[in-house]
């Protein structure tokens, strides 16, 4: 491996310091902008004006574990009531992980001159946990992310 390679089996996924047990992938599908066509007739070229950026979405999933309260349970209750998550975190080592944005620095999406200072968030949108006969239960997990992930 070169150097500044990391690998995937030193990754998890975790609610604060509880892991979420049983979690095999994660998928962050990141920053993405609005683009507004800005041409006219008589260009040669195409223009665009920029707009607002999306968080975009997280994934991750893994053996079912129906006995992980404070991970799969949380996350199952979490989609449930709505709950806005602040401390899902995607392990990327032992050390460094991706997080919802939680200052009001230039990456807080809310930090705008007479804006709130609501901070980042990420929402359980859709779960799904699926048997085989020929294999072990799987649970996949689908969050979108309300703000920005960050790397800490």
């Amino acid at each position: 491996m070169s150097a500044g390679s990391k690998s995937g089996k030193d990754c998890k996924v975790a609610i604060g310091a509880s892991s979420v047990i049983g979690m095999g992938t994660w998928n962050l599908n990141g920053i993405s902008s609005e683009e507004f066509e800005n041409s006219e007739f008589g260009d040669n070229w195409k223009t665009y004006e920029f707009g607002m950026k999306d968080g975009g979405s997280v994934t991750f999933n893994g053996l079912y574990k129906p006995t992980d309260e404070t991970g799969q349970q949380a996350l199952l209750d979490a989609n449930l009531e709505n709950t806005d998550l602040t401390t899902l975190r995607l392990y990327i080592d032992n050390t460094s992980y991706f997080e919802p944005c939680q200052t009001t620095g230039y990456f807080s999406p809310y930090n705008t001159t007479g804006a709130s200072t609501k901070l980042s968030h990420v929402n359980v949108t859709a779960l799904d946990i699926s048997a085989d006969k020929s294999g072990l239960m799987q649970i996949s997990f689908t969050c979108r992310v309300s703000g920005v992930m960050v790397l800490k």
